[in-house]
């Protein structure tokens, strides 16, 4: 109890502190959203980053060299899924590693019933429950914070994966704090999930990732990209997933958001 009383007071006095002003140029040269965003909503994202990077580690891989550029594009992006909310800062994570591209890993493939291959693939991030960590690709990481629109974003997706471990599963769901909450979430997201694995099943086109359709956690980290990415296409396509999503972030990114087309 007293460990937490000292952990929220210090967090008070980091997201009191006068933001860095070469922090600021960096986030309002790199990260389009933010220019975008209520004054409030400016404020408060500010203040998150500061506890953001005052708690977690980085450390770069494949010769990288960590800068603040990195580091504050990075926070900038993930602590947008914090506004509003009371929260812990992504507890299970202690580390980012960036690497400058897309990077390598093994993996095995399933190619019949009994049948698996290894292979090698490249990956833009990832991230898991018992990790402590989150990988990311520089290369992605700006791309994202560039084009805040085009609905793809490596760093909402993998910090969405962050939040679903909240409840201390990797099963789409996030900390939720009623049962009645809990059960709402379930079934919109259940409906969702099901209609997306069918549209990728049948070929039929649609606005979330079909990567979404790999199981219930890729589904909510795809869902929140697109939710800060398109809203208005998500709000016009999917109502309740989006209403669902509004409530839990306390956001409505419509009124920020650099979509171009009208839905």
């Amino acid at each position: 109890m007293i460990f937490e009383l000292l952990k929220q007071r210090r967090r008070r006095r980091l997201r009191a502190r006068p933001f860095p002003k070469e922090w600021l140029t960096l986030v309002q040269r790199h990260v389009v959203f933010f220019r975008k965003l209520p004054a409030s909503d400016r404020a408060e994202l500010l203040g998150h980053i500061q506890v953001f990077l005052a708690e977690k580690r980085f450390e770069g891989c494949g010769g990288f060299a960590i800068t603040d550029e990195v580091c504050v594009t990075i926070a900038a992006q993930a602590c947008l899924l914090l506004l509003h909310r009371e929260t812990g800062y992504f507890p299970g994570l202690l580390t980012i590693l960036v690497y400058p591209l897309t990077y390598m890993v093994q993996e095995d493939h399933q190619v019949d019933q009994h049948v698996w291959e290894e292979g090698t693939v490249s990956r833009l991030g990832e991230t898991g429950r018992r990790m402590g960590s989150l990988v990311l690709s520089w290369g992605g990481v700006k791309h994202g914070a560039a084009d805040p629109s085009d609905g793809k974003n490596v760093v909402l997706h993998e910090f969405a994966h962050q939040l679903d471990f909240e409840n201390h599963a990797a099963d789409g769901m996030p900390g939720l704090a009623t049962r009645e909450q809990q059960l709402a979430w379930s079934e919109v997201m259940g409906t969702e999930f099901a209609s997306l694995r069918a549209a990728d099943e049948t070929g039929i086109p649609t606005l979330l990732d079909t990567y979404g359709a790999t199981d219930p956690a890729e589904f909510f980290a795809v869902s929140v990209e697109a939710f800060f990415e398109q809203p208005r296409a998500l709000r016009a396509r999917h109502p309740k997933l989006y209403a669902e999503l509004q409530k839990y972030f306390r956001q409505d990114p419509v009124e920020y958001s650099a979509e171009h087309a009208e839905w």
